[in-house]
């Protein structure tokens, strides 16, 4: 009987010796799990220039990115690829090199009649359609087509593309006067500086609510269609599709457009 308890003793330690080595081994394969889930990506290289008007891009008084709708969208991309974001402040004439080069992965608020060589970029879906303003004083007549523009100085953003006027630039049948912001343009304007400024709706009336000008505006919009407004991710990212997907995703969740509401909000920030 002594010798038989002995045996059975001894089997209760193996089998606890093993439950242990099992609990150890799932334990560690627990471990591993929580620690592959929580493992990074690369950063999600994007392009956010200061040029870009607000609300696309807001910029604190030091220099950094620290609101808009371009980061607002960017970051909850980059949650979807589970990796953090490294935005670029990247002047708009060399964006597209850039893009091209895979030094950029992403950048926002672009439309293919924008860049030079839009087949060289991967295109998101339409996030929205923006329309093209032409803001003057409200004492000079409206300007309704391309002719009312002729020998007028129009102020216009450094590196961007307006594909209206683009044939009456090259003929310099209308004057372009670039700045760095559409603020800048605005106080050109409200100084008779300027005859017109060039604008997108979101931007303008996004800033009018937010800065006073000693002089009256009006903004007539542009003759033709409102464009779509997409972001171009650079063909060269290995991780292109998903960042694609990611934006269609946020689109068919309406977040785009609950960011559009945020920022076409009235009243003061």
């Amino acid at each position: 009987m002594k010798k038989f308890q002995v045996v059975c003793d001894m089997a209760n330690r193996i089998i606890r010796l093993c439950v242990l080595i099992l609990a150890g081994s799932a334990g560690l394969a627990t471990a591993e799990g929580i620690k592959s889930l929580n493992v990074l990506s690369p950063p999600l290289k994007a392009a956010v220039s200061d040029t870009n008007a607000v609300p696309f891009a807001i910029f604190n008084s030091g220099g950094h990115l620290s609101g808009g709708m371009a980061k607002d969208i960017l970051d909850l991309v980059a949650q979807e690829l589970r990796s953090p974001v490294q935005y670029l402040d990247i002047p708009r004439t060399r964006l597209e090199s850039w893009l091209v080069a895979g030094d950029a992965e992403v950048s926002c608020f672009l439309n293919p009649d924008w860049v030079r060589q839009p087949q060289r970029f991967d295109w998101t879906d339409t996030l929205f359609f923006s329309r093209q303003l032409i803001i003057r004083r409200s004492d000079t007549t409206p300007i309704r087509r391309l002719a009312d523009l002729y020998y007028k100085r129009v102020g216009t953003t450094f590196g961007f593309i307006y594909p209206e006027l683009q044939q009456a630039f090259t003929e310099r049948l209308i004057v372009r006067d670039d700045a760095h912001s559409l603020e800048s343009n605005l106080k050109r304007l409200a100084q008779r500086r300027l005859d017109a400024v060039m604008a997108v709706d979101l931007s303008y009336f996004y800033l009018m609510q937010r800065q006073q000008f000693d002089t009256e505006f009006v903004a007539d919009p542009i003759w033709s269609e409102a464009p779509g407004v997409f972001c171009a991710v650079s063909q060269q990212s290995p991780r292109r599709q998903a960042i694609l997907r990611a934006f269609s995703r946020l689109k068919a969740q309406g977040v785009i457009e609950q960011l559009l509401q945020k920022y076409k909000g009235t009243g003061p920030a």
